[in-house]
């Protein structure tokens, strides 16, 4: 019985590649369970990650280049992919203690990999203190998001809840403001507002925005003027104006 959890463990890693991605992954304490190697690739000259592969008895297969490719023809991998174990999502903690600027962003219904990886990327280069997920309306963590990424899971805290509506009146009686990002008649401009204090900052779907109860929980609704003919920013470009307006803040 526990040979047949153990295989099935194995089965269950999450493949990075890309040099950076892979020095990232490298550093951090994930198992790796093997990397692959392009023999005579770009990844076999670059010092950093030859020294931090031989650092450790890592389970390394190297390939020649026609092999290689059968496997990963489609990834831009730089000739160097790794295979990872772990837990990438937390169970949410209590942040009672914590004080000002301390800044979660919290996904309503974002559930595009590509934008959730690139949220998380974001997000991590934005200096927030981590990412609550939906169970559900969420996309999964998975390969693509944890590309996209580029390796900022590896430091940003992913947190996942099991109902939105709960967490964020716990979240308010822990201390924090809840700031909804949406279009609407009387939502403010995202300037306007003080995103130094201690806030959850809450973004809705692609497409569906946020929902009317999420909206009722919020303290405040900022939303981003549009200029031109289309009225709305994809949900990761959105992220990146309110977060570094926050920095702006904190920097003012």
């Amino acid at each position: 019985m526990n040979k047949k959890r153990n295989k099935q463990k194995i089965k269950d890693y999450i493949s990075i590649y890309g040099v950076n991605s892979v020095i990232e992954v490298l550093k951090s304490k994930y198992q790796i369970y093997r990397i692959d190697l392009l023999e005579n690739s770009n990844a076999t000259k670059n010092y950093e990650l030859i020294k931090l592969i031989n650092s450790k008895n890592y389970q390394i297969k190297r390939y020649k280049k026609e092999e290689y490719i059968k496997l990963y023809k489609s990834w831009r991998t730089q000739g160097v992919v790794i295979h990872l174990i772990g837990d990438f999502v937390k169970p949410l903690p209590n942040f009672e203690n914590e004080k000002p600027p301390h800044c979660l962003l919290m996904t309503d219904g974002v559930e595009d990999p590509q934008n959730l990886g690139q949220i998380i990327r974001t997000s991590e280069c934005a200096g927030i203190n981590g990412i609550i997920l939906p169970r559900n309306r969420s996309g999964a963590i998975s390969q693509v998001t944890l590309q996209v990424s580029q390796g900022a899971f590896i430091y940003l805290p992913l947190f996942q809840t099991g109902n939105i509506a709960q967490t964020i009146k716990s979240l308010k009686k822990q201390g924090f403001w809840i700031i909804g990002l949406e279009n609407g008649v009387n939502a403010k401009n995202w300037f306007s507002e003080n995103l130094t204090d201690k806030v959850v900052i809450i973004v809705g779907g692609e497409g569906t925005g946020l929902r009317q109860l999420t909206q009722k929980l919020c303290d405040f609704i900022i939303t981003i003027p549009m200029n031109g003919k289309i009225n709305s920013l994809n949900v990761s470009a959105a992220v990146s104006v309110i977060l570094f307006e926050r920095n702006r803040q904190i920097l003012d």
